[in-house]
């Protein structure tokens, strides 16, 4: 692990990475994390909180981390794939996005389906340890050590995951894909990445892009809208999908 830790200050965060060091300690190792966690671990300018933990497991022969999770003591279940894990701070919503082999081995037919097994086993591969705090008001610190998905993967993910969610989500999904790309921070990191990943998945990552940031760029913006982005313009959707477009190329 190198660099800083990652800071964020106030309690909206506390739960959520509390679940991280608890899932840790339930499941005996580090989780892989994903989703809005990561997303704010990665930008130079985080933009919102989040209360939801989402974690990636590969399913490489030790018990699955979801069985695990939801045998843990004072844990509720939640569907389809997710638990209730409480911390000291209230429940923390815990989804667990499994990849099996077989997806991989035997591709679906489908794009989204395709992008949604080979960007999570992405984020799983090249996820690298980063060492999140949170500083309360009262002077207290909470914190955990885990491995979060590399940008790359995280805008990948995202523009998959946008199909199948709620327009609050959607809306969120959208936000961060277009934060990500256009982060002077990691911008390059973006791109380089998505540019080395394999060619099925590029196409499968334009495939996406081209839908949400181009054809239906005027719907995907008031989503941004509708979920607090309202500094985003189309433009900025516009630019982000010539980075992406261009990064897919080659």
């Amino acid at each position: 692990m190198s660099g800083n830790p990652v800071r964020f200050v106030g309690e909206a965060m506390a739960g959520v990475v509390q679940a991280v060091d608890d899932v840790q300690r339930i499941i005996g190792r580090p989780p892989v994390v994903v989703g809005g966690l990561a997303v704010m671990c990665r930008l130079t300018q985080p933009y919102r909180a989040t209360t939801d933990l989402d974690v990636v497991d590969r399913l490489r022969g030790d018990p699955p981390q979801l069985q695990v999770l939801r045998a843990a003591p004072g844990v509720d279940l939640a569907e389809p794939a997710a638990v209730l894990l409480p911390t000291r701070f209230g429940s923390v919503k815990v989804d667990v996005l499994e990849v099996r082999q077989i997806e991989l081995d035997e591709p679906s037919d489908d794009p989204g389906d395709r992008l949604h097994a080979s960007a999570h086993a992405w984020a799983y591969e090249t996820a690298t340890p980063v060492e999140i705090r949170v500083d309360l008001l009262e002077g207290a610190t909470v914190g955990a050590v885990t491995p979060v998905a590399e940008p790359g993967p995280l805008v990948a993910m995202k523009l998959q995951a946008v199909m199948n969610r709620g327009a609050a989500k959607q809306g969120t999904d959208l936000q961060d894909i277009v934060r990500l790309v256009l982060d002077p921070g990691i911008r390059d990191v973006v791109l380089d990445q998505t540019n080395a990943c394999p060619q099925q998945m590029k196409e499968d990552v334009s495939v996406h892009a081209d839908l949400w940031l181009v054809r239906r760029r005027t719907t995907s913006l008031r989503w941004i809208h509708d979920t607090g982005g309202s500094d985003l313009t189309l433009d900025d959707l516009d630019l982000a999908a010539e980075l992406l477009l261009d990064a897919c190329v080659g």
